[in-house]
């Protein structure tokens, strides 16, 4: 393949690593970022070179089928333009696709508002092994995204052959946004890149664009530091910036000597979240080193992981489920229901937040870590923020102010 360009003078220097990286054994290589950082131009290059130079068919969803032509369909037209390769490929509307004419190996295009297209889809010659996913902020949930992966991820490949997913994405606002969750957030799997870019990353934006962003930041900017920079703002108030995860050693925990116990009853579509942590009250730090974190999990199994854990301590539950604690107790089990009290929510997230130091161990903790890295300030009707943390995905946190009840302010009592 003989292109006009050099390659490193058509890929945007911030998407130099992302080229490198396609060289390493990721299976999804995400990114995302700020509007006009060049994410999909990048990734569209990509592609191009992928079908050129791999005997494969690429698939392109969006969540919904029309919006396919002109994006993704456009955004590869132009990157076969800048790759000075008009005359090796040839254009199709109906069915939307691209064909490689040396090979006769093609890009496909199909929306996720009909999946059961995309499921039966069966290429007999050239395996579909690369997947581009554009808007992925669009689809309502991870399960949506996996099961378009699945039906990819079917058959085993040719020597030389490798399966890499794409996806791009603006972040949403909400940082409960599934896609927030997921991505933003040191807790990453090892078969996944994500990188993240914003238009300043750009070199080939109009200056009118530059002007209007310039604009945004000095008059609104916090809508500036989401729809440029790519940051889920949320609320636009982050609940802890004491936040620390790294790992605690064994020899730290087994030194711990102000260990205190929290539960949040939760069986079948909440799980029961128990979070074990150590108080050092003169530093002002809590370290958060052991969880117990499952949907479906009955008060009797519960009290025997307690058991086998050797916890003999007090444990502080939610005191919403007399029932539960009753039965626990007839386990052998040393816990109480935590009193509740007018205002008590607001004033232990509080006290949580004044902490010098929320230490978090992601390993033993990956539940813990995520509810409180993705966690955010409820917003009233008008969007404004409200001084409580959004009752939704916050079980270990709320059994971490359980945990905390009498080492908190005497006045008050945790609900």
């Amino acid at each position: 393949m003989i292109l006009k360009k050099s390659l490193k003078s058509i890929i945007l220097p911030a998407f130099h690593d992302f080229h490198k990286a396609l060289k390493k054994p990721y299976l999804k290589y995400v990114l995302k970022g700020g509007r006009g950082s060049g994410k999909s131009s990048n990734i569209a290059v990509e592609i191009i070179l992928d079908i050129i130079k791999y005997p494969i068919t690429v698939l392109c969803v969006r969540k919904v089928g029309n919006t396919l032509q002109e994006s993704c369909y456009e955004q590869l037209k132009e990157a076969i333009s800048i790759l000075g390769l008009e005359d090796k490929f040839k254009y199709n509307i109906n069915p939307l696709k691209i064909i490689y004419l040396p090979r006769g190996n093609t890009i496909i295009f199909r929306g996720a508002d009909d999946p059961a297209k995309i499921k039966s889809i069966k290429m007999s010659k050239y395996p579909i092994t690369r997947l581009w996913i554009e808007e992925l902020a669009e689809f309502r949930s991870e399960d949506d995204v996996s099961m378009i992966e699945k039906s990819i991820l079917r058959a085993e490949l040719e020597d030389g052959l490798e399966y890499k997913f794409y996806y791009s994405y603006n972040p949403p606002k909400r940082k409960q946004s599934w896609v927030n969750k997921r991505y933003e957030t040191k807790l990453l799997p090892s078969n996944t890149y994500i990188h993240h870019s914003t238009y300043i990353d750009n070199i080939h934006l109009s200056e009118a664009f530059k002007i209007e962003a310039e604009h945004i930041k000095e008059f609104q900017p916090l809508k500036y530091k989401w729809e440029y920079l790519g940051k889920p703002i949320g609320s636009g108030i982050v609940p802890f910036n004491n936040l620390v995860f790294e790992k605690i050693p064994q020899e730290m925990v087994d030194n711990f000597d102000c260990i205190r116990d929290g539960l949040d009853w939760g069986y079948a579509t909440d799980p029961l979240a128990h979070v074990r942590l150590h108080y050092d009250r003169t530093r002002r730090k809590i370290y958060i080193f052991d969880e117990i974190y499952k949907v479906k999990l009955s008060n009797r199994e519960y009290a025997n992981i307690i058991k086998e854990k050797g916890i003999i301590n007090m444990i502080n539950a939610d005191s919403a489920e007399p029932k539960s604690i009753d039965e626990c107790r007839g386990y052998g089990i040393n816990i109480i229901g935590v009193k509740k009290g007018a205002g008590s929510v607001e004033f232990g997230e509080k006290w949580l937040d004044d902490l010098e130091a929320i230490v978090i161990d992601p390993e033993r903790c990956p539940n813990t870590a995520k509810e409180f890295e993705s966690i955010d300030y409820a917003i009233d009707r008008n969007g404004d923020p409200l001084p409580r943390l959004e009752d939704k995905n916050n079980h270990a946190i709320d059994a971490t102010r359980y945990a905390l009840n009498q080492d908190m302010a005497p006045a008050h009592s945790f609900d």
